[in-house]
């Protein structure tokens, strides 16, 4: 049917039937009525509808036969296709390869997340190991220092009970026996002045040095005292570096060299040498001698004026060798200080460094008249120090006394001069520096020092 349409000429077949129906309807109406005439438009309508739905029809066969015979469309379909087909996979290799990049960059972040955090395990583990190690070493530290601890203070009460009956002959002849009986047992108080005699001692060589560099005197006696600790008080410090300078300008004066003796002694670089080492031997030695001497030519002298001047020069080297021999041996101290007070009844100073050696005797009684005759014979403007010295320990008399008003008065005297001298101020850091580099180059420099002290001329002998 649809070959038959397609091959007739479809507007003349449509002319030919739209005739004859025309006909037929005249025809029919010619001799209708209302009923029929209504009927017959009823049919009308049905024959459109008919007629357009054939329309449809054939128009869907064309379009059907019109791509039938287009292969290459229908190609290019399957085609797209095939392509639509590729990209889908294409995108489908593309999104597993990312993923599967996204999958190994997390396992590689995983995989540095735990080596960080096993880092982080083993150095917690070394910082808990040293820390443990530090504490057991601590600990260990601890307990040998107790126990060193306790060796030492085993060994202080065993010396202590070994020194109980110690004879101390040097005393015998100097101090009443009534007095040296109450000295039977060293307290220790005296066995820290021990200590601090030697400590003294070995801080000679820091003096001379000091001296040397044209130190004052003042400052020279704080940087002694900071380096005791304290150990040796003012006027100890002040008196020994005292007979220091007035062994040197002795030494100075050529006196000892106008000795009769003198190519025996020692010449007085040797003696300043030991005595920078803390021994005193050589330089009381030429002390000795030249003591003996005077007083020898003194005695031979017809005029009294000139024996007096004489005897006063004498006393004056009998408190220097009484400040060197203090340092190792106080009972040659005290009987320099005596000579000098039998040369000299009014040497003042002779009389303050007397009372100096009763008082560490423990003879607080002689102490207290040797201090008191310091304040008898001194001169309130020249013997400052003297009676500041004086003060302070007849202060501690009066106080065991029970003079507790007085004894104040004294103290607060002698604390307002020792505080004006400033010698227990505490040294800055910049001075601090200098004496370490002073002591650490002390050793070299010595003989240099001593060469200096002398004045620069050699005073050796072959």
């Amino acid at each position: 049917m649809i070959e038959q349409l397609v091959s007739m000429d479809f507007i003349t077949l449509v002319s030919l039937k739209f005739d004859f129906l025309t006909q037929a309807v005249d025809a029919y109406l010619a001799g209708a009525s209302n009923i029929k005439v209504v009927s017959l438009i009823l049919m009308m309508l049905a024959l459109i509808l008919f007629l357009f739905l054939i329309i449809i029809i054939y128009v869907r066969n064309i379009i059907f036969f019109v791509r039938s015979n287009n292969p290459q469309k229908n190609i290019d379909d399957e085609n797209a296709s095939e392509d639509d087909k590729l990209i889908n996979l294409f995108n489908n290799d593309e999104q597993q390869e990312l993923e599967r990049e996204l999958q190994k960059e997390l396992d590689l972040a995983l995989a540095e997340r735990r080596e960080k955090e096993r880092v982080e395990e083993e150095q917690k583990k070394k910082e808990q190991s040293k820390k443990e190690k530090d504490e057991q070493k601590k600990a260990k530290k601890e307990a040998e220092n107790e126990k060193k601890e306790k060796q030492n203070k085993e060994r202080s009460r065993e010396r202590g009970k070994n020194k109980v009956g110690i004879d101390l002959d040097w005393q015998k002849g100097r101090i009443p026996p009534a007095e040296l009986a109450a000295t039977a047992e060293i307290s220790q108080a005296t066995l820290s002045y021990q200590q601090s005699r030697k400590e003294l001692g070995e801080l000679l060589g820091l003096a001379m040095d000091m001296l040397g560099r044209g130190v004052d005197d003042l400052k020279i006696a704080q940087t002694l005292n900071y380096k005791s600790r304290g150990l040796a008080d003012e006027n100890e410090i002040l008196k020994t570096i005292d007979g220091v300078k007035y062994f040197i300008s002795v030494c100075l004066s050529g006196k000892f060299g106008q000795l009769e003796k003198y190519a025996e002694l020692p010449d007085e670089e040797q003696a300043l040498y030991h005595l920078a080492n803390g021994d005193p031997s050589l330089a009381l030695a030429l002390l000795e001698n030249l003591m003996d001497e005077n007083i020898d030519r003194a005695n031979a002298s017809a005029s009294e004026e000139k024996r007096q001047k004489i005897y006063s020069e004498v006393s004056a080297y009998a408190c220097c060798f009484g400040s060197l021999s203090e340092i190792n041996d106080i009972m040659l101290a005290t009987s320099a200080y005596e000579l000098a007070i039998e040369l000299q009844s009014a040497n003042v100073t002779a009389w303050s460094r007397l009372g100096d050696v009763y008082k560490k005797a423990n003879s607080s009684s002689k102490a207290a008249w040797a201090y008191q005759n310091v304040l008898n014979f001194a001169d309130g403007e020249i013997d400052i120090a003297e009676i500041a010295n004086a003060n302070k320990h007849l202060s501690e008399h009066l106080y065991a006394e029970g003079n507790s008003l007085q004894a104040a008065k004294l103290y607060n005297s002698a604390k307002q001069y020792y505080d004006s001298l400033g010698i227990s101020r505490r040294l800055d850091k910049q001075e601090l520096e200098i004496i370490e580099i002073i002591e650490s180059n002390r050793e070299a420099s010595l003989e240099e020092t001593i060469h200096k002290l002398l004045g620069g001329s050699s005073n050796t002998r072959n």
